[in-house]
């Protein structure tokens, strides 16, 4: 008897529009939009797929197509606020700053609440030089998103055109702290002090910031180390060359050591971190952030009672910092002692109720503490999931805690849940690829267990054809 030939599936709209989400999340911008044409095709008013595409051309400097992208999603859906921010950054790109602002101030009037709609507008009020209204935007951003790295790097900018050098070393420094990768904001905190210096000096206007949505401009989470590429081990060398030549410059500037330790670290140098580290607090003792970054490099040494005392030295230089309490219980979870890690991440919460991370660590926790499943009290996997929700209201991109979410409702056998959240999860950027480096960094996979899984894309192919399978054969 002859084998029965598999029946070949036709691909959904969906199922194109999510495989160009993959490959765009690895930088395959190009094949990502072939997949967005073919949704489009299939499906005309697909606005998703628009919107998506219009991402991947603004990835790809293609600024004309982008704005025809989100004019066709503002046509099929003009309540997307998204959309108005996309496409006026992408006009701010090409220099129409009025229509940039037109664009933001309806995203804003759909959003009151859009740090992002903020600071494209005032980006583009400062090109127009309306200074005013460009601080008034910028600090409204800073106000919505204290730790919103691009709108200080924006308020630096308009503050240097101002000649009101001070407030933008002051913003320039804070992106430092906030994202101490960012070179263009050493260079920039230089020329301020250099036209500080010399008033008649002009500052260096430098590159655009990235689109503020399809690019993290969050502080570095050196909880969250992910398997370096090789533009990430050269960004990351390049910020070690900044460091030097300040520190070279100035051998007594602790924040240069503090960022070529922060470069370490991420490179998986260790100990020349700690060498960093030692060197940034000798020359500024009640530097919080820096025994935080050396409590994170001593416990991947497996020095964990020297990290430990770091963590405790921020936190009482520092007691309301909220991350230096969430690297503790950290590592008190690595000791077992889940009911003290639980208390140090719950203070975290308590002084920073927006970090995602957070929420998802305390349920993580929680579960470890429950172990098997007990069904006399499954009280505790409510809170369990209500923890991964909040992770995922705040940080919708926050892989771990679309799994987290996803395994424990399987536990529970409430499949329909588990198979909504894995659905909410797949429109994500690459998720399967994001979720198994992240859990690994975190400890809570060991990749030896995926030694089957050779093909990462075919893997995220099956598992968008079983989920779309119902969707395809009706």
């Amino acid at each position: 008897m002859a084998k029965k030939r598999r029946k070949t599936r036709k691909r959904s709209p969906k199922t194109y529009n999510t495989s160009g989400l993959s490959k765009a999340s690895r930088g395959s911008h190009t094949a990502a939009i072939k997949d967005y044409d073919m949704a489009i095709q299939l499906k005309p008013d697909y606005a998703e797929a628009y919107y998506n595409r219009g991402v991947s051309n603004i990835a790809l400097e293609e600024y004309d197509d982008a704005i025809e992208d989100f004019n066709q999603v503002i046509e099929l859906n003009p309540e997307n606020a998204n959309a108005y921010l996309q496409r006026g950054y992408s006009k701010n790109m090409i220099h129409e700053e009025e229509a940039a602002i037109e664009d933001c101030d309806t995203a804003i009037r759909l959003k009151p609440d859009f740090a992002e709609a903020y600071n494209v507008r005032g980006e583009a009020h400062g090109d127009l030089e309306n200074y005013a209204a460009a601080i008034e935007d910028l600090n409204e951003a800073i106000r919505l998103r204290p730790d919103y790295a691009e709108a200080y790097y924006n308020r630096g900018f308009v503050n240097g055109d101002l000649a009101d050098y001070e407030a933008a070393i002051a913003d320039f420094e804070t992106v430092i702290r906030l994202d101490p990768m960012n070179d263009d904001a050493y260079d920039m905190r230089e020329a301020a002090m250099k036209a500080l210096q010399h008033a008649d000096a002009p500052i260096v206007i430098g590159p655009h910031p990235t689109n503020p949505l399809a690019s993290g401009d969050t502080p570095v989470d050196l909880e969250k180390l992910m398997e370096l590429d090789e533009e990430d081990i050269e960004e990351f060398e390049a910020m070690i060359e900044t460091a030097n030549k300040a520190i070279r410059s100035n051998p007594e500037n602790a924040e240069a050591y503090y960022s070529r330790a922060t470069a370490q670290n991420n490179l998986g140098n260790f100990e020349e971190a700690v060498s960093d580290f030692d060197e940034a607090i000798h020359q500024k003792p009640d530097y919080a952030e820096a025994y935080h970054g050396r409590a994170f490099a001593k416990d991947k040494l497996g020095h964990l009672e020297a990290a430990m005392i770091d963590s405790e030295e921020a936190i009482q230089l520092k007691p309301d910092y909220a991350d230096a309490y969430f690297n503790r219980g950290l590592m008190k979870a690595q000791l077992e002692q889940y009911e003290a890690a639980l208390a140090d991440v719950d203070e975290a919460i308590r002084l920073n109720p927006e970090a995602g991370t957070f929420y998802f660590t305390r349920g993580f926790i929680n579960e470890v503490l429950v172990g098997e499943l007990d069904k006399d009290n499954v009280e505790i996997y409510e809170t369990v999931i209500a923890d991964y929700d909040e992770a995922i209201r705040l940080e919708p991109d926050f892989m771990p805690a679309h799994f987290g979410r996803i395994a424990t409702n399987n536990m529970l056998g409430r499949k329909d849940a588990a198979q909504a959240a894995t659905e909410e999860m797949l429109q994500l950027e690459n998720p399967l690829a994001e979720i198994i480096n992240m859990a690994n960094a975190a400890g809570i996979f060991d990749m030896e267990d995926m030694e089957d899984m050779e093909d990462m894309e075919d893997i995220d192919t099956d598992l968008i054809e079983i989920i779309n399978t119902e969707e395809e054969e009706e």
